[in-house]
């Protein structure tokens, strides 16, 4: 046995477990604006760990509008046994895979709710979620806030505008004079 240092040990094994860290938050952090994250990670696409997300990522985006797209479907299109992806994705992103299909669906859904030129339901539908009111079930758990409430928070450039106020309640079944 060769004599070694505690403290090196120590220090050795704290920079490993905070580098895991940070990529786990790195990569489960998703945002959908690509060109930016291209930017800021110039060296990241010779990573296979990064080139790994960025194929799940893309292949969950071009299928994003299909209920059908599962686990096993996303398995396929990866080309590995749901056991191995599970594993890599899981030891990446901390998340299930099918949960990472969803927060990338949601994230989606809060892009199209900012745009504001689209229902709910469309939304739903444009995001994979065959039922509007999962979608909306499962967008309020993950954002304490309704996707309706969302929008109306999210569009600050439709909040002055009284025909887009009039919309909004239209949407929601609610009535609204002025």
């Amino acid at each position: 046995m060769k004599p070694f240092n505690i403290g090196i040990l120590k220090a050795t094994v704290d920079n490993l477990l905070t580098n895991r860290a940070l990529l786990r938050s790195k990569y489960a952090n998703l945002e959908l604006d690509d060109e930016e994250e291209d930017d800021e990670c110039i060296n990241c696409s010779q990573d296979i760990d990064w080139k790994f997300i960025a194929n799940v990522r893309k292949n969950i985006e071009d299928n994003i509008d299909n209920p059908a797209l599962t686990v096993d479907v996303l398995c396929n299109l990866m080309g590995m046994s749901r056991t191995s992806f599970y594993n890599k994705l899981r030891a990446l992103t901390d998340q299930a895979p099918g949960d990472y299909i969803r927060l990338i669906r949601l994230k989606r859904s809060v892009k199209l709710l900012k745009e504001g030129t689209h229902s709910i339901t469309e939304i739903a539908e444009m995001t994979g979620f065959s039922d509007a009111k999962y979608f909306r079930e499962v967008f309020k758990k993950h954002f304490n806030v309704s996707p309706s409430q969302y929008g109306k928070e999210g569009k600050p450039h439709k909040e002055g505008s009284k025909a887009g106020k009039e919309n909004k309640s239209d949407k929601e079944g609610g009535e609204k004079e002025e």
